[in-house]
């Protein structure tokens, strides 16, 4: 991992096939499969409360309550179709992610098939 920095860590993320550490001043580094969360530097990653992760993807909830998604797009990396503002905790299983809303709303994305559209019940949630 020589093409990281890899100090001042707090703690250290992995999915099946990439990792990200989660640094003391709230950054991000990531590395391993590029395709599935190994490079974010597509994204923003500073001021990071917290790390979630799937088999293909990573999610970022920031101390101001807005996510980050990187890794795999139908998996969960591609978050731009749902507003993630005002988030609570984020939830995650194999191939999808769940946000649960400081106004107790619920916001999924990633494979339909496993969760990731949650439209069909939005009226519930």
């Amino acid at each position: 991992s020589s093409a990281v920095e890899l100090t001042n860590v707090a703690e250290i993320f992995a999915n099946r096939v990439a990792f990200a550490a989660l640094k003391t001043d709230g950054s991000v580094v990531t590395w391993g499969d590029s395709d599935r969360g190994g490079n974010s530097s597509e994204v923003e990653l500073t001021n990071v409360a917290e790390i979630y992760f799937n088999n293909g993807a990573f999610a970022a909830l920031k101390t101001d309550g807005s996510v980050v998604t990187w890794g795999h797009s139908s998996l969960g990396g591609d978050s731009s179709a749902v507003d993630l503002t005002n988030v609570a905790k984020i939830y995650a299983n194999d191939y999808a992610f769940a946000a649960l809303k400081t106004d107790g709303s619920v916001v999924t994305w990633g494979d339909s098939l496993w969760g990731g559209d949650s439209s069909v019940v939005a009226d519930d949630l």
